[in-house]
This record gives structure tokens, C-alpha cells and sequence, in this order.
């Protein structure tokens, strides 16, 4: 049965520290050999060290899971960097300028990076999302006081009103024709005109 190793919290860190400085150098030792393998090792230390500077002024920076990946990222990065990168006799600026890129895009990314991790962040947003797309979706419950002549008249061809009914439920919520004027087309009085407005609505307003 094997023992296990029991380290404090700081021999942890230093352990840790320790892991990541050699992941560092080694990739930084891959990278200085691949830029004079392509002639251009002036370009990545302007590329790196303005890189490496301005990092330490944001207060995020993008961290892969593991450093196998965060190794495996910062040197297909930097590799492309290098190939895309003008020769140093061209322009310098373009190289320093790169450097700073890549820390600026690192800052965003790693900020992405912790809201994704943040569910207290993603959580009421998801919500919202949810909502927003439930009320978008959601069939709209008919109503005569907001309904368009279209949506009148297709509620009447589903509710199969006869044209006599479809025609005064378009008198009474569209043209808003008041009730004396159909009392005296129709004959009846006025009270009856309100009765029958009332009928129509709330068959028209029935889900």
C-alpha cells in the first residue's frame, strides 16, 4: 500500500510555483529556438517582452485547465505571431504592438473566462434569456381593444360568426361606430346595441 505524501499549504505553492517556472521556461526555450530556426529571433523578444510587461497591468489574463494546455496554446500563439510578424528591418513597431495585442486579448478572454465560471453570473441571465424566449413565443391571448382588422376578422372566421356578426364586431372595436348610429341601422335600441357588443366581445375575447 502506498504512503501518502503530506505537504503544507506553502510547500504546496512552492511546488506549484516551482511546476510552473519550469512549463515557462521550457516553453519559452521552445519558442527562442523555433525564432531562429524561421530568422527572427530579434521579432519575438519584441513580441515577448512587451508581452510579458503589459500582461502584469491587467488583472485578468486567460488560464487554461491544465499546463500541458496553457504549453500547448502559448506556443502555437507565438508561433503564429512569429510567422505573421514584418522582419525586424521593416518595422519594429509592428512587433511590439503584436506583444501588446496578445495581452489585451488574453485580458478580454480571461474576463469571458470568469464570468463563464461565475454561475452566480450566468445563472439570472439564463433565467432572462429563458423568459424573454417564453414571452416571444408564447401565443398571444386575442383581444378586441388591441386587435388589427385582420386579426378581427380571422378571429370571426374561427369563432364561424355569420357576415351580419363579423361585420358589427368590425363596427363596434375597429371603427369604434357609435352605439345610437348601429341602433338606428339595425332598428333596436341602444341597450340592446351595448348587450350585443357585450355577447361579441366575450365570445370573440374566450380562449
Amino acid at each position: 500500500m502506498k504512503r501518502k505524501i503530506k505537504v503544507t499549504r506553502k510547500q504546496y505553492e512552492t511546488i506549484s510555483r516551482l511546476y510552473r517556472f519550469i512549463g515557462f521556461s521550457i516553453t519559452v526555450g521552445l519558442l527562442v529556438g523555433f525564432s531562429f530556426l524561421i530568422g527572427k529571433p530579434i521579432e519575438f523578444f519584441m513580441i515577448f517582452i512587451p508581452y510579458f510587461i503589459s500582461k502584469n497591468f491587467y488583472s485578468k489574463q486567460f488560464h487554461s485547465s491544465s499546463l500541458k494546455h496553457c504549453f500547448t496554446l502559448s506556443l502555437v500563439v507565438f508561433a503564429f505571431a512569429l510567422m505573421a510578424v514584418v522582419p525586424s528591418d521593416f518595422s519594429i513597431t509592428f512587433s511590439i504592438l503584436l506583444g501588446l495585442g496578445i495581452a489585451f486579448l488574453s485580458n478580454k478572454v480571461g474576463i469571458v473566462q470568469c464570468k463563464l465560471n461565475d454561475y452566480d453570473y450566468i445563472e439570472p441571465r439564463y433565467n432572462q434569456l429563458v423568459e424573454f424566449y417564453n414571452n416571444a413565443t408564447a401565443p398571444k391571448p386575442f383581444n378586441t381593444d388591441t386587435c388589427s382588422v385582420d386579426e378581427l376578422i380571422a378571429r370571426c372566421n374561427e369563432l364561424h360568426f355569420s357576415s351580419e356578426n363579423t361585420e358589427l364586431a368590425v363596427e363596434f372595436f375597429i371603427h369604434k361606430t357609435k352605439h345610437s348610429i348601429i341602433a338606428d341601422r339595425l332598428c333596436i335600441d341602444e341597450k340592446s346595441v351595448v348587450m350585443r357588443k357585450m355577447r361579441l366581445k366575450r365570445k370573440l375575447n374566450n380562449k
